[in-house]
């Protein structure tokens, strides 16, 4: 790859060549002619990532001397690096691998070049360097899975994950850990963690890996009692996490009111991190009926990208409230009305931005049954409930498809039974989001603010977890961690 930044030369007055003798005030340099310009910018030859080594090569103009090239001096910023010399035409700059630790860093080099009877000319080159997005991912597998390895090479090639951020693990059990087993299974992802070149922002478990765990978290609502939880929401906090015996407050959870329409914006896991010592993870999975079910997800997946960097996406969206008309008239936390009005806010939200058609239903039915729509057609977006561990096989999922019910069991089986989020991964979703167990409304995310944060350029992952307020408990989110359907922000 190859960047190029120079500066504007403007002259007024005479040219004089760059090797003329200077004499009197030239001599000085109090009065110095204009001379030919002798640096136009300069060029980059590789990927500006930390720990990587570039060739700098100054461009020089049309009209430079003979020997300017040679006597070209060259300097970077304090902590960005060596060069392996410091005079000449070309160099190689070998990036300091400090740089951008959480977040893109913005870096100077500078070509100085000068000849007798001229001013010093001075051109500087400001590069970004960052970690490829896909370098801060960890792939959890166990490779003894049929089938896995090959969703683990899509993935790798779509989103340029190396080798050696494979992390294999062999749990006892494929779908629920025990209890016990968990600090064995923490201290194996740590230390894939710690081998990493990059800060690790993101944890994508495979099919194979189990998304529950047993006997260490106590009940929300009866802390003596240890019920069944989502491996991935432990997983979420590190270190800290095998230390974890309730659910605690989300650290990644941004502010909102529903009834209000108001929300902190989303911020980039990256800006969160640098600001925040304490290492936490998002954790997304890649999962299905099957490894190839999952491989199909890859590939939605790497179909979708493509429509979202082309503002292509299209669809309808489809919003399944229960408490009727008119909306409540109030929200508080954890309540039924609380949950209707994180599903009206994806109504209020699309039908503001006019993007997309929106379908919105709130009579007790759901989709499926009379008077509610029959059939969800072109379904590109979605936010429902409330049916407990079902799912109406009424929508047709668009390419980048999200959606997610709100049910005490909508994730119960991800890979079989009637559980709402595996029949939608069946049916063609591309990311989606459920509970494990049950989770009192408190427990799932803030449909609207997830749905607001997508629309704004956060992630799916970002999203997610920005608009889950309890921590350690029921979640588990089902998608590329990375996508994102709005690169720009918009549509």
């Amino acid at each position: 790859m190859t960047y190029g930044v120079g500066l504007a030369f403007l002259a007024i007055g005479t040219w004089v060549a760059c090797d003329a003798e200077p004499s009197g005030a030239d001599a000085a340099g109090a009065d110095a002619a204009p001379c030919v310009p002798l640096l136009t910018g300069i060029t980059v030859v590789g990927a500006a990532e930390p720990g990587a080594r570039v060739r700098l090569t100054a461009q020089l103009a049309a009209f430079a001397p003979p020997g300017v090239a040679e006597v070209i001096a060259w300097r970077v910023g304090a902590g960005a690096g060596e060069l392996s010399a410091t005079v000449g035409p070309s160099i190689d700059w070998d990036l300091s691998s400090e740089l951008a630790r959480h977040v893109a860093e913005l870096v100077r080099v500078t070509a100085t070049a000068s000849v007798p009877g001229c001013a010093v000319e001075e051109t500087v080159l400001e590069l970004t360097v960052d970690h490829p997005s896909g370098r801060r991912v960890i792939v959890l597998l166990d490779d003894r899975v049929p089938g896995v390895e090959q969703v683990a090479d899509a993935y790798a090639a779509l989103r340029g994950v190396p080798d050696e951020n494979r992390c294999r693990l062999s749990p006892s059990d494929p779908t629920s850990l025990p209890g016990d087993e968990y600090p064995v299974l923490l201290d194996d992802v740590l230390a894939c963690v710690a081998r990493a070149r990059a800060e690790v922002h993101y944890l994508v478990p495979l099919y194979g890996v189990p998304y529950k765990v047993r006997g260490r978290i106590g009940d929300l609502g009866t802390p003596t009692v240890k019920v069944e939880t989502s491996l991935d929401a432990l997983l979420a906090f590190g270190a800290r996490s095998v230390e974890l015996a309730r659910p605690i407050d989300n650290l990644l959870y941004r502010f909102g009111s529903s009834i209000t329409g108001t929300y902190v914006p989303w911020l980039p896991i990256g800006e969160y991190r640098a600001a925040n010592p304490e290492p936490i993870f998002i954790v997304s999975r890649l999962d299905g009926a099957t490894a190839a079910d999952t491989l199909a997800l890859v590939e939605r997946t790497a179909a979708a990208d493509v429509l979202a960097v082309a503002g292509a996406l299209a669809g309808t969206v489809y919003v399944d409230g229960n408490r009727g008309l008119p909306h409540p008239t109030i929200d508080p936390f954890g309540s039924y009305e609380g949950g209707e009005w994180n599903i009206i806010g994806v109504d209020r939200l699309f039908t503001d931005l006019g993007w997309y058609e929106v379908v919105a239903d709130y009579q007790p039915e759901e989709f499926g049954t009379a008077p509610a729509p029959l059939v969800a057609p072109d379904a590109l977006y979605y936010a429902g409930w409330y049916s407990f561990n079902a799912y109406a096989d009424v929508f047709t999922w668009q390419p980048g498809a999200i959606g997610g019910h709100l049910d005490s069991c909508s994730a119960c089986d991800l890979r079989g039974g009637p559980s709402w989020s595996a029949n939608a991964l069946r049916r063609g979703i591309t990311a989606t989001f459920g509970a494990v167990n049950e989770p009192y409304v408190a427990g799932m995310p803030d449909y609207d603010q997830l749905f607001t944060y997508l629309t704004q350029g956060a992630n799916f992952g970002e999203a997610a977890y920005q608009a889950t307020v309890v921590g350690a408990w029921m979640m588990v989110f089902v998608g590329d961690p990375l996508y994102r359907p709005y690169p720009q922000g918009s549509r």
